[in-house]
């Protein structure tokens, strides 16, 4: 994730909070790569995205508010999502652990653990 900022914003449509792997997705073509559990990122969602939402964790989208297909969806499915996240495809990186928080329109990336459990 872009180091510059510690959190990413947007607007929590969908409550919850979920720790997952981040995928981006640009297009259909990439739906194949989404695991599950993955956070899926991407720049919206339309009912052909529908599918993903029964494997993601968690949605994060660049745009779409509280009636977008994105929201509605989620809320469907149970997962969090954040929306309306300015640039998340360039600012959030595959492969990054991310902290989502669906309530209050958060997305933070998670530290990895640098401590031993004795």
């Amino acid at each position: 994730m872009d180091t510059s900022s510690d959190v990413l914003t947007g607007t929590g449509v969908s409550p919850g909070i979920v720790c997952g792997t981040a995928r981006t997705v640009h297009n259909i073509d990439e739906f194949s790569a989404v695991r599950a559990g993955d956070v899926l990122v991407c720049r919206t969602t339309d009912p052909a995205w529908t599918p993903l939402f029964a494997v993601a964790s968690a949605i994060i989208t660049e745009t779409g508010g509280m009636l977008s297909h994105a929201a509605i969806v989620a809320r469907e499915y149970g997962i969090p999502a954040v929306l309306g996240v300015a640039d998340a495809l360039t600012r959030i990186t595959t492969g990054t652990t991310l902290l989502v928080d669906g309530t209050y329109g958060t997305v933070r990336e998670k530290p990895a653990h640098t401590g031993s459990i004795s």
